[in-house]
């Protein structure tokens, strides 16, 4: 074959070509193992580790193949007339084997299964990956068709070349159906134009117009249809609960098919609600049994994640069960042809790593079909499938089954922060913190800072439970909007706080006059401890109708203030749950307010803190006089005068809530243990469901790769109960009809 004319010989990169395309295979062998692990970690470090190998992936294997390009002069030798394999008989001169490796660093840019995106900004970017994989294709090409003189590898590296493009294919359709546009057009039918009106109309008026007296009816539109149609509705309802039959991988899955919409802000009509309505709440394992109803959300989340972060869209079609197998069977091919091939004129060097080449990409391709086998998705297949149902049971009998998610919430304190350690009580020495701090600041890395210094990750397990306590509280609030009315669902997320304050309204006002009382001096009247039992209720309810985002914050600092007491005291098991889930909720939401803004109500949450944060660090420089150590913080906060409002002394300008946050504390702490933590829990989860149900679906997509949020889990779990606006709730449309009258 004639090929090419290679350029001029370039200097000699013998070394650096081999060094490179075996960090290349290396890297792709760590990806596909712990490109799985992010979705179940949300630990900072793995995040970084996994990042990092999936850039280098790319720039290794981009690095490989430029080397070649800069080398192709010299594959084969500069005179390639000799019909026998060229050896390196001259240090200027590279094995002709190189060009062999050049289809492998094709396959590896096309990345394993396991990840394929690292963030949703990469789907986003898909284009520009399709014109670099052009341009990649181009180059390996060049490479190939210079080194055809003398090249005994022509039909091994032609299969090869079949194995880049199809992976590397792969990836690139991957990343465009995980983009927003391509994720809403997999999930968007066909387009309904409804009725011909035009012809219709015609038709009406030509009738018209013969004389005829006619009419048009709509049929379906009276009550009586309308309920049959609403039992219809009600009795497929009740058959998707009465299944019992259907796995949870199964019943996971065809709520995937369902709700994977709300993640491109789409919509759901009411015969999706009532489904999903009556599996949550009526099927008796699932609706008194948190724990299963997780599970069943945790599934499809990772069937989204699938779809957004791996070559799920592709491995899980029948084109990309036939583009596997034809990938494969080159793979096992090239290796057979190299196996029986004579290698007298290659190096021991290079036949080894052509061996690490070859085997390595076949022992990924089974890794990745390991995967495959034992995912959810084929578990599902082979449940559906009467003859295989035998191996459906013998995957599940070896299946180790994993988390779904991180299973962990991330805190932040404020008052722990201001005084420079976390909320566990062990302060860094102020020394190193500040200058940790100043150098991130110059760096512009403060996230990374903070993240290691400031906020803990607490795993569920410790915060025994919150899930449930998160699961009842929807249930009750799903099962009062139905019996309502249907625009109830819209409201019965409307809340933050307000619902907690009017259902306890008699008691706290009761808590609140027993303990004013005993706290007043014998002289003080009735009218006094009216009058101050009045201020604290004003206290109170002023806290929950402030901007959303200052009464988080008050409520944040008296929550922290409660968690201290004064003294010491027996709490019951319930009252002590209840401290916990707030302790929890509250440092959650303190931390999704400053760190993760976009899955938070728009508004000045960021200046808040930053001022609150600022009056706090000053309170407590102030006070380091007569306790440097900070060891009582939180009495030195309850012990300052608050009678005066603090908006008074800082004006307008400063925008701190930290004595706002103090003397709500105050109020709260009034109300006894039990009361005051039943309370200030119902508001803490009111305050996560409002914030829920303000988040866009999009904004969830990111989280599902960083480990997974707990607002993600009570946002989906919200739209599976039929909480929230999610739903168009509207009246079934009767058929309209001709009626000619005397016929």
């Amino acid at each position: 074959m004639g090929g090419f004319a290679p350029p001029i010989p370039q200097d000699d990169s013998n070394w650096e070509i081999r060094v490179a395309v075996l960090l290349s295979l290396f890297f792709q062998t760590v990806l596909i193992f712990v490109g799985p692990i992010r979705r179940r970690s949300s630990s900072p470090v793995i995040s970084f580790l996994i990042w990092s190998c999936y850039l280098l992936a790319d720039w290794v294997a981009d690095l490989a193949l430029g080397l070649l390009l800069n080398n192709m002069g010299n594959i084969g030798g500069k005179s390639s007339s000799s019909s026998t394999i060229a050896s390196v008989t001259s240090p200027d001169n590279s094995p002709i084997i190189f060009a062999f490796w050049t289809p492998f660093l094709l396959l590896h840019l096309g990345g394993p299964d396991t990840i394929t995106a690292y963030s949703i900004e990469d789907n986003e970017m898909w284009l520009r990956h399709l014109i670099g994989f052009l341009f990649e294709l181009f180059s390996a090409s060049v490479i190939f068709f210079c080194s055809l003189k003398g090249n005994p590898m022509i039909p091994a590296t032609v299969l090869m070349f079949v194995v880049g493009i199809i992976k590397y294919g792969e990836r690139t359709y991957s990343l465009y159906s995980g983009s927003i546009n391509g994720f809403r057009e997999s999930i968007l039918g066909p387009p309904d134009p409804g009725q011909n009106y035009a012809k219709f109309m015609t038709e009406f008026d030509s009738r018209e117009q013969a004389g005829l007296d006619v009419e048009i009816v709509i049929s379906g539109a009276d009550s009586e249809a309308k309920r049959a149609l609403a039992d219809l509705e009600e009795a497929k309802a009740a058959r998707a609960v009465g299944n019992t039959t259907m796995s949870l991988e199964q019943q996971a899955f065809n709520f995937f098919l369902i709700f994977r919409r709300l993640f491109v802000d789409l919509i759901l009509n009411y015969e999706e609600n009532s489904i999903s309505h009556a599996y949550f709440l009526e099927r008796e394992e699932v609706s008194y049994s948190p724990t299963k109803a997780f599970l069943v959300i945790g599934v499809e989340l990772n069937f989204i994640y699938d779809m957004v972060y791996t070559k799920g869209p592709v491995t899980y079609r029948k084109a990309g069960c036939v583009l596997r197998f034809i990938a494969s069977a080159c793979l096992i091919s090239s290796l057979l042809i190299f196996i029986h091939h004579d290698k007298g004129g290659f190096t021991h060097i290079d036949i080894a790593i052509t061996y690490a080449l070859l085997l390595g990409g076949v022992g990924l391709d089974i890794a990745a079909l390991a995967m495959l086998l034992f995912s959810h998705r084929m578990l599902i297949f082979l449940e559906k499938t009467e003859w295989l149902q035998w191996l459906a049971w013998t995957v599940r009998s070896m299946r180790v089954r994993l988390r779904s998610w991180s299973e962990k919430t991330s805190q932040l304190n404020l008052v722990s922060y201001c005084l420079g350690g976390k909320r566990d009580g062990l302060r860094r020495p102020a020394l190193m913190v500040r200058a940790l701090a100043r150098v991130s600041e110059m760096l512009h890395v403060q996230e990374i800072f903070h993240d290691f210094f400031f906020i803990q990750r607490e795993h569920l397990s410790r915060r025994q439970g919150l899930l449930d306590f998160l699961f009842t509280v929807a249930k009750e609030r799903s099962i009062k909007a139905k019996m309502v009315a249907s625009g109830a669902f819209k409201e019965a997320c409307s809340s933050r706080g307000q619902g907690a304050l009017t259902e306890l309204h008699g008691q706290i006002k009761e808590n609140l006059n027993k303990w004013t009382r005993e706290a007043a001096h014998k002289e003080e009247r009735e009218a006094v401890i009216k009058r101050q039992v009045n201020e604290k209720l004003a206290v109170l309810t002023d806290s929950v109708e402030r901007q959303f985002h200052e009464s988080l914050l008050v409520w944040h600092i008296a929550t922290d203030l409660c968690c201290h007491p004064l003294e010491t005291t027996v709490a019951t098991e319930d009252t002590s749950m209840m401290r916990l889930v707030s302790e929890t909720l509250s440092e959650y939401m303190l931390y999704l307010l400053i760190k993760q803004p976009d899955m938070s109500p728009p508004g000045i949450g960021l200046v808040l803190y930053r001022d609150t944060c600022a009056e706090a660090k000053l309170f407590f420089k102030s006070a380091a006089a007569w306790d440097p150590d900070h060891r009582d913080a939180r009495r030195m906060l309850l012990g300052v005068n608050t009678t005066m409002e603090p908006s008074a002394v800082n004006g307008t300008r400063c925008r701190s809530v930290l004595f706002k946050g103090v003397i709500l504390g105050k109020a709260l702490r009034d109300l006894g243990d039990d009361l005051m933590w039943q309370l200030v829990a119902r508001v803490w989860e009111e305050m996560l469901t409002y914030a829920a149900g303000k988040c866009r679906g999009s904004t969830h997509l990111p989280q599902l790769s960083r480990g997974g949020e707990l607002i993600t889990m009570v946002w989906f779990l919200m739209a599976h109960m039929g909480v929230g606006d999610m739903y168009e709730i509207n009246e079934r449309d009767g058929v309209p009809k001709l009626i000619v009258r005397g016929q």
